[in-house]
């Protein structure tokens, strides 16, 4: 796992501030412009995640990268709350989001900052992708096939879940806001975590990234960029320009690992 590791990061085309961050190799990531940059990592173990301020929000930089510095100190010192030996919704509960809401509280206009977010954790084998918000995770096998393993807390998605909805019905735009997050006020204890374990699939390419990927360009669109063949550099390089090429009208971030 993770012999190869890219990631990129830009502001996006419509002026604002860089709300996204990144975590990768216990190094955070938050500025401009960074084109397709490689990584080594322990393919043994090892943790890389994203986060999403959520515009709406106060503030929403200082949320995005206070929970990454948070999560990447919680891989030595929340040992306590592990499960199964995973950085899991137990952790994130009652060790990560208390300690955010501590951070920022300093300033009481900070308690509505607020962030989404996507980590994926390796360790002898196995996996342990978590996320809460939209910011996603997708695994793709050798052969190209597409696997999300996240879980979109939208309104549009918890429609669907409860039957109310058909995937792929035209819907408002207020269907897709966010139905969960982490919101740096602890009487907001109660978002929706997804967690997932399992195998690592052989060979396989994980994608971690923020809506602006995946809103600026479709699934197919996705798909018919990536070559499993292809350096990841290169293909980091393809997504980077094809989302330029489509406005940004968001901050992007987004991280590979093979």
């Amino acid at each position: 796992m993770a012999q190869e590791c890219v990631l990129v990061q830009h502001r996006g085309l419509v002026t604002r501030n860089q709300q996204d961050a990144l975590l990768v190799a216990d190094q955070v990531w938050q500025a401009d412009d960074v084109p397709p940059r490689a990584h080594s990592l322990n393919p043994k173990q090892g943790l890389c995640a994203v986060a999403d301020g959520v515009a709406a929000s106060n503030k929403p930089q200082r949320a995005s990268r206070a929970l990454l510095e948070i999560l990447c100190d919680a891989q030595d010192d929340a040992s306590d709350h592990f499960q199964d030996g995973w950085l899991g919704p137990r952790a994130v509960r009652r060790w990560i989001h208390p300690r955010l809401c501590r951070r920022l509280s300093s300033r009481p206009t900070l308690r509505t900052s607020a962030t989404t977010l996507a980590m994926l954790q390796w360790r002898d084998g196995h996996y342990s992708a978590l996320n809460v918000g939209d910011s996603r995770i997708y695994c793709i096998s050798p052969a190209g096939e597409w696997q999300q393993v996240s879980l979109d807390h939208t309104y549009y998605q918890s429609m669907i879940q409860r039957g109310e909805l058909q995937r792929g019905a035209n819907v408002g735009q207020l269907y897709h806001d966010l139905e969960h997050m982490i919101s740096a006020d602890d009487s907001e204890d109660e978002f929706a975590i997804h967690w997932q374990t399992g195998q690592l699939p052989e060979a396989a390419t994980w994608l971690l990234c923020t809506d602006g990927l995946h809103d600026s360009l479709s699934q197919t669109e996705m798909q018919a960029l990536f070559d499993p063949k292809a350096p990841l550099t290169e293909i980091a390089e393809r997504y980077r320009q094809a989302v330029l090429d489509a406005g940004a009208p968001d901050n992007l971030s987004f991280i590979f690992l093979r």
